[in-house]
């Protein structure tokens, strides 16, 4: 009965796993200011945001700032761009996309987004990508109702941060065999 109880559990957990998740947008948000909206489908989570700069290299806010740790900066649509960073806006919504020949070279990385607002301070906010995400869209909250123009894009590159979900059930699987080899030894 034990024997069937843990096989079914196998298999639920190898059926949900294949199963497509739903999509919803992940906010990224600096504090009461302006924040956006990039779905989840496309990016895993919002790694920071802020007031000032991104893509200058030593004078990078993200990358100078507590979550920029571990990554580098290899493409800026406004500057050096070797993946080819584009983006189109209307509205406070656009496209974005680069070459998808990052993910040959690179396991993690992570897209920012730079955001002119008028007379306040220009903003920013960084998402870490799905893994094989090349190209996606995006939405601009604009509290302040002026400016809100995005200004340039910057990819990052850096290691993976999160499991995939094929190496947690890999991971799950080696758990549940060790578990079950434990109890037949203990049985002896």
């Amino acid at each position: 009965m034990k024997r069937l109880g843990l096989s079914l559990g196998v298999l639920c957990v190898l059926a949900f796993a294949g199963m497509p998740a739903f999509a919803a947008p992940i906010l990224c948000k600096v504090e009461a200011n302006n924040h956006m909206l990039v779905d989840s489908s496309q990016v895993s989570a919002c790694l920071d945001a802020g007031i000032g700069n991104i893509g200058n290299g030593i004078n990078d806010d993200f990358l100078n700032g507590p979550a920029g740790g571990g990554w580098t900066e290899v493409s800026d649509s406004s500057d050096a761009n070797p993946f080819n960073l584009a983006f189109t806006q209307s509205n406070g919504t656009g496209t974005w996309s680069f070459d998808s020949a990052f993910w040959s070279t690179f396991s993690a990385g992570a897209l920012g987004f730079k955001f002119g607002t008028g007379n306040e301070p220009d903003e920013w906010f960084v998402y870490s990508l799905v893994s094989g995400v090349f190209s996606g869209e995006w939405q601009f909250v604009n509290v302040f109702g002026t400016g809100g123009g995005l200004s340039h894009l910057v990819l990052y590159a850096g290691e993976a941060q999160v499991p995939e979900p094929g190496s947690l059930i890999l991971l799950g699987t080696g758990l549940l065999g060790l578990m079950a080899l434990r109890r037949r030894v203990q049985r002896r």
